[in-house]
């Protein structure tokens, strides 16, 4: 999932994502915190864990390209900028529209990344494994870094101060994401900012557009459906994984939230590929 060129945009991206997501061809909606965002050839969206991104519609030609890791590659070069990002309506409003020469420069370095992925397959020598890891980390943090100072050069509005519970509503998304697999009730994150389960839920939604349940619930089968796209690992390994107490119990989960279970959404994901 680290680069995407493909009609995926029906699936959600994982919350453990930060990067880009990029549109270049056709026309899509995407539900971007509850809120519905038009996408069309150019227009970029800046992920991190602090959105809930799933798609609503897409044209048949609409066409994908997306740069992104798990959020940890990023954070040695996005903690200086963080507090610029929670200071601006980044988290509100997360898309650009950006011109044919960063489209054209996008899919040139989103190829580039591709190409060095797969030859880490033929990689026989774990130092020459590791530089070549070394190398992609370092590609996609570049392109990142730039992509988010062309958002930051194409978008002018006044920073503000984060009230207090603001400050609360994306503590808990960020701690959702640290402790999702372990800890699946709202009390315990309302234990963690203070607050009673009830106003605490208050507040996530007024900041985030989605309850602490449905950030819950979103974080763990959006990371359920990565972990299912790898074939190798069993629906009880991903199970595992979760921290769900056997298979049974994670399949009666993932199919009251999809609709499927979850051999039938790996069956329908391989189809798509």
């Amino acid at each position: 999932m680290s680069v995407i060129n493909s009609q995926t945009g029906d699936r959600m991206i994982s919350q453990e994502m930060a990067g880009l997501l990029l549109c270049i061809e056709g026309n899509a909606n995407l539900l971007i915190n509850g809120a519905d965002c038009h996408f069309s050839r150019g227009t970029l969206c800046i992920i991190s864990p602090f959105l809930s991104i799933e798609k609503s519609s897409s044209s048949d030609d609409c066409v994908w390209e997306m740069i992104c890791d798990n959020k940890d590659i990023f954070h040695s070069v996005a903690i200086h900028i963080f507090d610029t990002i929670t200071k601006t309506n980044l988290l509100k409003n997360p898309c650009i529209q950006i011109d044919e020469k960063h489209i054209e420069e996008f899919v040139f370095f989103a190829d580039k990344i591709k190409s060095k992925q797969r030859m880490l397959d033929k990689v026989s020598k774990k130092e020459d494994f590791a530089i070549l890891r070394h190398n992609i980390t370092l590609l996609k943090q570049t392109v990142w870094v730039d992509y988010l100072s062309l958002y930051f050069q194409e978008r002018s509005f006044p920073s503000h101060n984060m009230s207090r519970n603001e400050n609360l509503a994306y503590e808990f998304i960020y701690t959702l994401n640290q402790h999702y697999s372990e800890q699946r009730s709202v009390g315990w994150y309302a234990d963690q900012a203070g607050l009673s389960p009830c106003y605490f839920s208050q507040i996530v939604h007024q900041y985030t557009g989605n309850t602490p349940t449905e950030w819950i619930k979103n974080t763990i089968i959006a990371n359920a459906k990565k972990l299912l796209t790898q074939p190798k690992a069993s629906i009880k390994e991903v199970a595992a994984e979760l921290n769900f107490p056997d298979q049974v119990t994670f399949s009666k989960y993932f199919k009251k939230c999809t609709g499927m279970s979850p051999s039938q959404y790996r069956k329908s994901i391989i189809d798509v590929i």
